[in-house]
């Protein structure tokens, strides 16, 4: 075969196969909206007509060769239609639909609700794909959303819910047509490899298959994903806790202490120094009997007390308390462990982290308090787990 017609073949090739891709382009996929009485809408489907294309030039190279590729090109456009009658686009008329829910809920024992969703979904053959603080994604079988979602919205109290969805149908039958006609140009430029007659022919369509095949391994790993998500739906489920009811309000001068307990340098007369383990990487700042305290190289800052139960109460009653107090102004969150009731607070503004902590040690005559400041986040991260464990150890 002349060097001149060789070449030529191949970028025939190639300009066809990019004519396509640009007729793909024009079928993005449709978002669709949630429907409650279809559960999903959509368009049919028109990528097919691609695929039959892409067909007609596989059966043109099947016959006449180079030369029946370069007579395909240029020929008659009948042949495209006449070898799509031959075939059909059913394949394609089931929608792949991509859902996604998200629920807010409110609960007594968020972690405990979290951990039962997730036993749920594992046992349904979903699994978690994401899970921190009050929060978790998971991923369900499409067949077992619906009811997966409903089933949920039942072990709490539901703020907020929402599902979207979006057709991916177009999006994958898009794909499938780039991937067929990468796949292709592949074994028509490995033929032309075959019968290349000079170096510099060869050197030619060896760049070309090599740059054909990486877009093969592209679309591959794009088609894996997409029949992912087909595959999986998404839930997404954010739980807070709901405080107990208590005798509570704002303006009771009993709670008016609880006003200084985010700002860890401030000490009270009514406060008694509490002497306990010194967190890793932290150095005792102060050790008198009005005030017992530590501190980080971060800037993070620990110290404890004791004080009078007036009112007597429990410390899940104090706790409850506080937590009703602060969550006005802070992003507040109750954890519970043997030992200790923690209440968390965020100040969205300025990252600040504070720890005022209830230790179950205390009893009706006296409560035991520790406060732990971090000056962010990251803080947080680095100095939480040993100020824990000291909490932990306190007997």
């Amino acid at each position: 075969m002349p060097y001149f017609l060789l070449i030529s073949s191949v970028f025939l090739l190639l300009s066809c196969a990019s004519n396509v891709h640009k007729e793909a382009l024009q079928y993005n996929e449709n978002a669709v909206a949630y429907d409650e009485a279809g559960y999903y809408s959509a368009a049919p489907p028109r990528a097919a007509k691609m695929l039959r294309a892409q067909a007609s030039m596989d059966k043109g190279m099947r016959i006449g060769g180079a030369a029946g590729f370069a007579d395909y090109g240029g020929g008659d456009g009948m042949m495209v239609e006449q070898a799509a009658e031959d075939m059909s686009s059913a394949n394609y008329q089931t929608r792949m639909v991509n859902y996604t829910g998200s629920i807010t809920m409110q609960s007594a024992e968020p972690e405990v609700l979290i951990d039962t969703v997730a036993a749920l979904a594992k046992a349904k053959g979903g699994s978690i794909s994401n899970r921190r603080n009050s929060f978790i994604s998971l991923q369900i079988p499409v067949a077992e959303f619906k009811n997966f979602f409903n089933q949920i919205l039942k072990l709490g109290r539901v703020i907020s819910k929402n599902i979207s969805a979006s057709d991916i149908t177009e999006a994958y039958a898009d794909n499938a047509a780039r991937l067929s006609i990468a796949e292709s140009t592949l074994a028509r430029l490995q033929h032309l490899l075959a019968v290349a007659k000079t170096e510099q022919e060869k050197i030619a369509i060896l760049k070309e298959i090599q740059r054909v095949s990486e877009q093969i391994e592209q679309r591959k790993l794009e088609e894996k994903e997409l029949l992912r998500q087909a595959a999986f739906s998404t839930i997404n489920l954010w739980v807070s806790n709901i405080p107990a009811v208590i005798p509570y309000r704002s303006n009771i001068k009993a709670f008016e202490w609880f006003s200084n307990l985010p700002n860890i340098n401030i000490h009270s007369n009514r406060e008694k120094a509490l002497k306990l383990s010194i967190p890793k990487d932290f150095i005792e700042t102060s050790d008198t009997k009005r005030e017992w305290s530590t501190a980080s190289a971060l800037n993070a800052k620990f110290k404890a007390f004791e004080r009078k139960n007036e009112p007597q109460g429990t410390t899940s009653f104090w706790a409850e308390a506080m937590l009703e107090f602060f969550k006005d102004k802070y992003s507040a969150e109750l954890k519970t462990e043997e030992n200790f009731s923690l209440i968390r607070l965020l100040n969205s503004i300025t990252a600040e982290v504070h720890y005022i902590v209830l230790l179950k040690k205390s009893d009706e005559k006296t409560l035991r308090i520790a406060v732990a400041y971090f000056p962010d986040i990251e803080a947080e991260k680095k100095n939480s787990e040993a100020v824990l464990e000291v909490l932990r150890r306190v007997k």
